[in-house]
């Protein structure tokens, strides 16, 4: 997968298992200490390269914002992905919170990627998803989530619903799209997943 994300907007969708976070982790190992996640349920590899921020209240938009805000002050990172951004960000008519809009509209400004994950599509504010450079779509069986992708581009729901493990299907900023190669997860990736899973 050759994608340019510099100054783009993204995001992950996939149910738990499918490999949408082993391809979150992928993407943040690439910008190593350049990259924050937003790590909403601590999820992340402790030997990760990339930086995390475990909120204090997984689900309280002010601290999302608060984090923004900061990271959009001191200009340190180029990646910012947002874990579980469904959680801060839901579907309409909910409006996004003021700094997550700024940044969904303005982070080429910033020098800074953004990406957001959430498991299906139907529950993540629309404007995130539609205004999106890129989406990376692994397995949903969501009727709404499929009639939604369906929507965005014609066969794409139906496309999604028939993969198979660690598969994804990549949509381009033209709305086209394409099936990729399954994702490999990273050895540390498994063993975190593991213990994330048994608490070992």
């Amino acid at each position: 997968m050759n994608v340019d994300l510099v100054r783009k907007t993204f995001c992950l969708f996939g149910l738990r298992g499918t490999g949408k976070s082993t391809l979150a982790n992928h993407i943040a190992e690439q910008y190593k200490g350049k990259a924050l996640v937003y790590d909403t349920l601590h999820e992340a590899p402790a030997a990760a390269k990339y930086y995390t921020y475990c909120p204090v209240n997984r689900n309280d938009p002010g601290e999302l914002e608060r984090v923004i805000a900061l990271v959009k002050d001191n200009r340190q990172f180029s990646l910012l992905m947002i874990d579980e951004a469904n959680r801060f960000c839901p579907s309409k008519p909910a409006p996004l919170p003021g700094q997550v809009a700024d940044l969904n509209d303005q982070c080429r400004h910033y020098g800074m990627s953004v990406g957001y994950i959430a498991r299906r599509p139907s529950q993540l504010n629309q404007d995130l998803t539609e205004l999106s450079d890129y989406l990376f779509v692994f397995r949903l069986t969501g009727v709404r989530d499929i009639k939604y992708l369906n929507e965005i581009s014609a066969g794409l729901g139906d496309s999604v619903l028939g993969l198979k493990g660690y598969q994804f299907v990549l949509v381009l900023p033209d709305r086209s799209f394409r099936v990729q190669n399954p994702i490999a997860a990273s050895d540390q990736w498994l063993r975190s997943a593991k213990r994330h899973l048994t608490g070992n």
